[in-house]
């Protein structure tokens, strides 16, 4: 310890001189004591923060100790405060300790050596306390700043991200008209003038047709993946054998020009969920497939089960399978399942799929067949509402 202010409020002349006398005998440091023995005088020089410790006895006249303890740390008291008590008086120590004494003295049992120890304890427990405390508000002000930045860095990105979404509606938008007059004028000549055309110019027609229907396409698959996941959620009761035999009436003629069994389980629950985005996910599934299902595609089974937080919905299917190590590389925008290269697709159905699992509070996931083809599935959290 260095040179060390020590205040001491003490009405007793006697103590005061024991308690310098004490002091003096301490080798390790070097004390200016002041002593005051009134109340207010007390209150003030607590109030002026410039001492390093203080010595507070529990008598003051018509006061007492705790209720000067009070008082000072109402009015920002910072020192460190030793009280002293002339007897062991349990209640009276705890009541300090409470109100932030730092240690509590019985004067007729205090040495040199015992006042030392709580000096000491009690400059170093503060000078911990303050840098705790210097640190915590450091460290405030720096979440506080990171905070205000990351705010504006959202700002910045929700202002890019409404310049992305405007910009890919305006290309979708001057693509799609010249695109179909490409497409119905091609079809005009193919049909009005192709006995003029050898089989080449007619071969060139139809690629030109067929690359217009895909640009067209493609506008349309942008922009409902954009509306994907800009849609709010609407959660409604979905009876998903309804919804189920819907679908199924929808590609039922696919189905029966390719021979393809559809199954479902008999009894499905009524789920909380948003029918026409949940509807979106089965039919993309079921559309994925056909398109890839190759050949040997004979079969689409729609699975059901649960937990007890979530909802799963599959689609499996028996045919060539996914075709790639990592299944979870399908779902980004783009992506597509190892096929054939004339398979028609986009790559971004099962990027919506995920968007609206997500919407959902669930995942999307694929899986192998134990023997070929593969399973789609998605979880829907039950707490949606």
């Amino acid at each position: 310890m260095e040179d060390l202010k020590v205040l001491l409020i003490e009405d007793d002349p006697d103590d005061h001189v024991i308690i310098k006398q004490l002091l003096s005998e301490i080798p390790s440091a070097r004390f200016s004591l002041d002593w005051v023995t009134d109340y207010d005088t007390a209150l003030k020089a607590l109030g002026d923060n410039t001492y390093d410790i203080c010595l507070l006895d529990y008598r003051l006249g018509a006061h007492d100790g705790l209720e000067l303890l009070t008082e000072a740390k109402k009015g920002g008291l910072a020192s460190p405060i030793l009280f002293l008590t002339g007897q062991g008086r349990y209640e009276v120590d705890v009541q300090a300790m409470n109100l932030g004494a730092a240690d509590y003295l019985v004067k007729d049992q205090l040495t040199a050596a015992l006042l030392e120890r709580a000096i000491r304890y009690a400059i170093e427990r503060e000078t911990s306390k303050k840098a705790l405390q210097k640190a915590n508000e450091e460290l405030e002000m720096r979440v506080r700043e990171k905070t205000a930045d990351l705010a504006e860095v959202n700002r910045e990105l929700q202002r890019e991200s409404e310049k992305i979404k405007l910009f890919a509606y305006s290309v979708s938008h001057d693509l799609k008209n010249p695109v179909i007059g490409l497409h119905g004028l091609s079809r005009r000549l193919l049909k009005r003038y192709g006995d003029v055309l050898d089989e080449k110019g007619r071969t060139y027609l139809r690629h030109i047709m067929q690359s217009a229907q895909q640009i067209a396409v493609l506008t349309e698959g942008i922009n409902a993946f954009i509306s994907s996941k800009e849609t709010p959620m609407n959660a409604e009761d979905v009876d998903l054998s309804q919804a189920l035999d819907a679908i199924r009436r929808e590609f039922s003629e696919h189905f029966t020009s390719r021979n393809i069994r559809w199954s479902h389980p008999d009894h499905l629950p009524v789920i909380r969920a948003d029918q026409l985005s949940l509807m979106r996910v089965i039919r993309n599934l079921v559309d994925n497939a056909l398109k890839y299902g190759g050949d040997e595609l004979g079969e689409i089974r729609i699975g059901f089960s649960e937990t007890k937080s979530f909802w799963i919905v599959s689609v499996s299917d028996d045919g060539i399978g996914i075709g790639t190590e990592n299944p979870d590389t399908l779902f980004g925008p783009f992506s597509r399942i190892g096929s054939p290269p004339h398979t028609e697709g986009l790559g971004l159905g099962l990027a919506i799929v995920q968007e609206i699992a997500h919407q959902h509070k669930g995942e999307v996931w694929a899986e192998p067949g134990p023997s070929g083809g593969a399973t789609f599935s998605i979880s829907i959290f039950k707490g949606n509402v």
